[in-house]
C-alpha cells in the first residue's frame, strides 16, 4: 500500500476514534463503568449540577473511563436550570429531574425496552430537543478539524523525512529519476572533452574541487540508509582497499577524503584523466557531481 493511502486510512481511523466519544452502552445521563461492566448514574457519581448548568453526555466519560470533557456544561441558549436538575429545560418551564438509577444493563445483554416504552411521545420530543445542542454546540465542531489537520501535517513531515532518509542525494530521489537520467546522458557527451585533460588539474581548480567535496564526501549517520556514490565508492573504483577509505575518513574534517583520493591516484598514475573520473561518476549515478566536473571541459 502506498504511503498516501496509509496516511488517509490512519486519518479516517483517527476521525472515527474522536467521534466515538459517547457511550455505546449507556443512556445520556449514565456512564459506562469498565470495572464492573455496568452503567452508573451521573447524579450519584458527581452530584447535582449547579444552577445554570447540566450534565454533559455520559458525564463527559467514554467507555474506557477516560474524561473526554467536563462532567457539567452550561445550559444551551434559551434554556435554564435554577433548581439543579440533571438537564436544563426551557426557561420559565419545569426542569426535568429524573430519579437516578444505579445500573441499567449488564455488558453482553441487550438494554431493557421498558424504560423507552414507558416514555410518552411528549417526553421523547422534549428529550430530543434538549440533546440536540450536545452536537451542535460541542467543541467537536472545531476540535476535530484541528486534530485532523495537525495529524496530516505531522504525517507529511514524517513522510518527507523518510524520503530524504532513504535518498541521501536529492537529485536521485523518486520524481527526479528521468531528470537524472537525462543529465547523465548530457554529461556523458562531455566526457570526450575531459578525456584529454589530466586529473591533476582538479587539484588546481579549488572552486570545482570544493563543490565535489561537498557532494561526495558526506555519508549518512549510523541510523541512515546505505550511501551510494560517495568518495568511499569512488576509491573502490580506482582499486584502493576499504582500509584506505576508512583511514581517509578518519581524518575528517581536517582533511578531505576526496582530495586525498585525487592526490593518491595522481601519484600512482600520473596519466590519469578527468575523463576517467567522469566515467566513474556516471557509473555511480552521480549526475550532480558529473555536472560540476563538466565545468572543466
Amino acid at each position: 500500500m502506498e504511503p498516501r493511502c496509509l496516511l488517509l486510512f490512519a486519518a479516517l481511523l483517527l476521525a472515527q476514534g474522536v467521534l466515538q466519544e459517547a457511550s455505546q452502552y449507556c443512556s445520556r445521563l449514565e456512564y459506562w463503568n469498565p470495572d464492573n461492566l455496568r452503567c452508573g448514574s451521573c447524579l450519584q457519581r458527581f452530584g447535582p449540577p449547579k444552577p445554570g448548568h447540566e450534565f454533559s453526555e455520559n458525564c463527559g466519560l467514554n467507555d474506557l473511563g477516560d474524561h473526554v470533557r467536563h462532567p457539567f456544561r452550561e445550559c444551551p441558549p434559551g434554556q435554564c436550570n435554577p433548581s439543579g436538575a440533571e438537564l436544563c429545560s426551557l426557561c420559565g418551564g419545569t426542569a426535568r429531574a429524573p430519579t437516578p438509577t444505579t445500573t441499567r444493563w449488564h455488558y453482553g445483554q441487550p438494554p431493557s425496552t421498558k424504560e423507552s416504552s414507558s416514555l410518552k411521545p411528549e417526553t421523547l420530543t422534549v428529550l430530543s430537543s434538549q440533546e440536540a445542542p450536545e452536537h451542535t454546540g460541542s467543541w467537536q465542531t472545531f476540535a476535530l478539524p484541528l486534530v485532523l489537520v495537525l495529524f496530516l501535517i505531522s504525517a507529511a513531515i514524517l513522510l518527507l523525512a523518510l524520503q530524504r532518509h532513504s535518498h541521501p542525494y536529492p537529485g536521485l530521489a523518486f520524481g527526479d529519476s528521468k531528470t537524472s537520467k537525462g543529465s547523465l546522458e548530457a554529461s556523458e557527451a562531455e566526457l570526450s572533452n575531459l578525456a584529454s585533460k589530466p586529473l591533476s588539474r582538479l587539484l588546481d581548480e579549488l572552486e570545482v574541487l570544493e563543490e565535489l567535496i561537498v557532494l561526495l564526501d558526506p555519508e549518512p549517520g549510523p541510523g541512515g540508509a546505505l550511501a551510494c556514490g560517495t568518495t568511499r565508492h569512488l576509491a573502490a573504483r580506482y582499486g584502493l582497499p576499504a582500509a584506505w577509505s576508512t583511514f581517509a575518513y578518519s581524518l575528517r574534517p581536517s582533511r578531505s577524503p576526496l582530495r586525498a583520493l585525487i592526490e593518491v591516484v595522481v601519484a600512482k598514475e600520473p596519466s590519469a584523466s578527468l575523463g576517467q573520473l567522469g566515467t566513474h561518476l556516471a557509473q555511480l549515478g552521480r549526475a550532480d557531481a558529473l555536472q560540476v566536473l563538466s565545468k572543466l571541459a
